[in-house]
């Protein structure tokens, strides 16, 4: 039992330290705390970079931290424009959904997105930022509390995975909004996707089991992909099938994905972005990167791989712009970019 305990706690720990580690993969400048104001005033620059945030921690405007690590038990989103220019970002706060959408007189190819575990408010939308400017597309990041760094690391974890439940909610009624926002602007809209990452898929998970998003239609979603899915892969087909509002999801695997694999000693099962196995959904594509990857898990995001390998960058850049992807990756890919390079 020592042995299996210590073995435990090894994992865990590789599993924490990658989780940080792999976020630290992109651009040097990073968005925190020093670099983040929040200002109901603010006028943007022309040159500012727009990201829209909805997100479920509590919030204090008379704090330079206004937000916390923690979720709102009221269930309250609140929403911001956060305007990235050099080294700076600003928050300026609105009172709904629609009063932010409104900002804009037209979209680019709109990219929803939830992340994973080890996200603050500041680490989750450089994380998103980052994902604005790689692939040129107007963003929605729906940020929920994954990282609470007074926590021990094994208790952040089951803190978080309980509150999924809780904040798959939210988002339930985030997209309702969505939904009512779009149906109304129709012609401000090209292709919208729906991206969660790792832990991020919690939420789609607990929705589709409680049924929770029956209201979406067909024409509100174009896309969601299932990003490196930090979700037990056992009967996932069970939950998936429910997954009715597009025909075009997409499951990314990676079997050497080291996040995953640690997740799965932790949870205590294959992961569903490391190795699924049957029964699989019909609904979804089941997109094995295993031949072209090596350990990575925040492939989606990390500049230097997709600069090596374009079929990776081109795979995502696919989706948000509503076209069908190359959904097949053979060893043979990934050898001949190395003799291009």
């Amino acid at each position: 039992m020592k042995i299996f305990g210590t073995v435990f706690l090894i994992m865990l720990s590789c599993f924490l330290f990658s989780q940080k580690a792999n976020s630290l993969s992109g651009p040097v400048s990073q968005c925190n705390w020093d670099r983040m104001s929040f200002s109901s005033k603010y006028v943007p620059d022309f040159h500012d970079t727009c990201l829209f945030v909805a997100t479920i921690r509590n919030f204090n405007s008379a704090k330079h931290e206004f937000v916390d690590y923690d979720y709102d038990t009221t269930g309250t989103i609140k929403y911001f424009a956060v305007y990235f220019n050099g080294n700076r970002w600003t928050a300026v706060p609105y009172p709904s959904l629609p009063e932010l959408m409104n900002l804009k007189s037209d979209y680019r190819d709109l990219v929803i997105l939830t992340e994973g575990l080890g996200k603050t408010f500041t680490s989750g939308i450089d994380r998103a930022t980052r994902l604005l400017r790689i692939y040129a597309v107007d963003g929605v990041f729906f940020d929920w509390p994954t990282e609470r760094p007074y926590m021990r690391a094994g208790k952040n974890i089951k803190t978080t995975s309980r509150l999924a439940p809780q904040a798959a909610k939210a988002y339930a009624v985030f997209l309702n909004d969505f939904q009512t926002y779009k149906n109304a602007h129709k012609d401000k809209f090209k292709s919208v996707t729906l991206l969660f990452h790792s832990m991020g898929n919690l939420l789609l998970m607990n929705n589709l089991k409680n049924n929770t998003l029956s209201f979406l239609t067909p024409s509100v979603i174009n896309a969601v992909v299932l990003n490196a899915a930090c979700v037990n892969q056992t009967n996932h087909k069970l939950w998936l099938d429910k997954l009715t509002f597009t025909q075009n999801v997409y499951v990314t695997i990676n079997d050497k994905d080291k996040n995953l694999r640690g997740a799965r000693i932790i949870f205590g099962d294959h992961q569903l972005g490391e190795k699924p196995k049957k029964q699989f959904s019909t609904n979804a594509a089941y997109v094995n990167f295993s031949p072209v990857l090596d350990k990575e898990h925040n492939y989606y995001v990390m500049q230097p791989l997709l600069r090596k390998k374009t079929f990776l960058y081109e795979f995502y850049a696919d989706i948000f712009s509503g076209k069908k992807p190359r959904t097949t990756f053979p060893s043979s890919v990934a050898a001949a970019t190395k003799d291009t390079n």
